[in-house]
């Protein structure tokens, strides 16, 4: 089971690489091991007589999935919404059906993190064989950035900040001397990879995560002060070392004519505005000759995700109890916004709003509470406190990346299988 998880792993990363080779073979080969990767479970626990027995988190995990499959009735894409409703409902039962066909959730989490360090390796492969598919080059905007295997730079290191809290678990709980030494190598795989990558969303997640495992593993809460501050001042560190490298230089010379209307042409006697001032980035840029100044990114600032996210509170607005419908994130959305670059909010939260609205987005937070809840007095366990560690770093991504409902994400399938084996963490030895 712990291989097949890491193979998992590692497919849903080739599904989003920055090799269009690998991105063709991982779309396919991703949803083909979930789909093994469910049967394997489903056989095991069967074998075991240890089928899931009913609980709450799957009676919230139901109902969150029965809504984005019934939105299909009132979605803007019915299609999409079902499709997307059945492949989350294929990854929660995966996820349900594992804790019980594994007895030892420390090799569940062993196969998570695995997987994440053979993406690791792939994108340092990546970066010896074709240096201009492993690193986002320099611009005007921003410095240049490591991608590794990722599509962009914030691609894999999302996976490696839920990865890191479990690797510092399995380094806590190794018991010998080679399984300690892999599992630090893999932190300090992470957290370079982080700290190449610029991605800030990524460094505070897994800087998160490290802090919960750090504090939930000490009995009382003076003792976990030195090691907290140590995550604390790495953290800062890694965010000094993000903005050492410097983006390419304003060029000297005169402002350049802006491009000519190529595919809609005006009508006589009117002027094409969309050659000038296009409509894809209308809010937030200057009026026409007043120059265009370019987006920086700083220690905390630069993508201009507020800006979109207010957008989206708007839209969010017109259906505000059911919303657009599962899965049609992408498609309600539109980038509008000036300093922002993306095809979706970037914030879970209020994704799951625009799809679903407010009653999504309370059934998605009782889904998450009822499956943390039981784990609450496990958490002196070092395998439980990497795995609800791995959840809160999972949570803090959510704030800035769009990504907990999409299954085909490189990083859903990690954290929603640490999260249905925190119920069973009381019971770990």
């Amino acid at each position: 089971m712990p291989w097949l998880v890491a193979a998992t792993v590692f497919a849903f990363a080739c599904g989003s690489s920055s090799v269009a080779s690998v991105t063709h073979a991982g779309h396919t080969a991703r949803w083909v091991l979930l789909v093994l990767l469910l049967a394997a479970a489903a056989a095991r626990a069967r074998l075991r007589r240890r089928l899931p027995t009913p609980s709450a988190a799957a009676a919230a995990a139901v109902a969150f999935v029965g809504l984005a499959l019934v939105s299909a009735a009132w979605s803007v894409s019915p299609r999409l919404s079902a499709e997307r409703a059945v492949s989350l409902g294929i990854l929660f039962a995966t996820a349900l059906l594992l804790p019980a066909a594994e007895d030892r959730p420390a090799r569940l989490l062993a196969g998570l993190a695995g997987g994440a360090a053979a993406v690791a390796i792939a994108g340092l492969v990546v970066l010896a064989a074709d240096h201009a598919a492993a690193v986002q080059a320099a611009s005007i905007e921003s410095p240049a950035r490591y991608r590794g295997l990722g599509q962009d730079p914030n691609t894999a290191s999302l996976l490696f900040a839920l990865a890191l809290p479990l690797s510092l678990g399995l380094t806590a709980a190794a018991t010998s001397v080679r399984a300690r030494a892999a599992s630090a190598l893999a932190a300090a795989l992470f957290v370079g990879s982080i700290v190449a990558s610029g991605s800030r969303g990524a460094l505070f997640a897994g800087g998160a995560g490290a802090l919960v495992f750090v504090v939930a593993r000490h009995a009382r809460l003076r003792r976990a002060v030195a090691p907290a501050a140590v995550v604390a001042a790495a953290v800062v560190a890694g965010l000094l070392v993000q903005n050492l490298p410097k983006a390419l230089a304003h060029s000297t010379g005169p402002p350049s004519a802006p491009p000519p209307a190529a595919q809609v042409k005006a009508q006589h006697g009117y002027l094409n505005a969309e050659a000038t001032y296009p409509l894809n980035a209308d809010i937030g840029a200057p009026l026409p000759g007043g120059g265009q100044p370019s987006i920086t990114r700083g220690f905390f600032g630069g993508s201009g995700r507020g800006e979109a996210w207010t957008g989206t509170l708007h839209q969010i607005l017109q259906r505000p109890l059911l919303g657009f419908g599962f899965g049609t994130e992408s498609a309600v959305f539109v980038d509008r916004y000036y300093y922002f670059v993306g095809g979706s909010p970037e914030d879970s939260y209020l994704g799951i709003s625009l799809q679903l609205g407010v009653l999504g987005l309370v059934l998605l937070v009782a889904l998450f509470a009822s499956l943390a809840w039981p784990a609450r007095r496990a958490l002196r366990n070092d395998v439980a406190a990497a795995c609800a560690a791995a959840v809160a770093a999972g949570l803090a991504l959510a704030v800035v990346q769009s990504y907990v409902y999409s299954v085909g994400n490189i990083g859903t399938a990690t954290l929603w299988i640490c999260a249905f084996l925190l119920p069973v963490m009381p019971r770990v030895r």
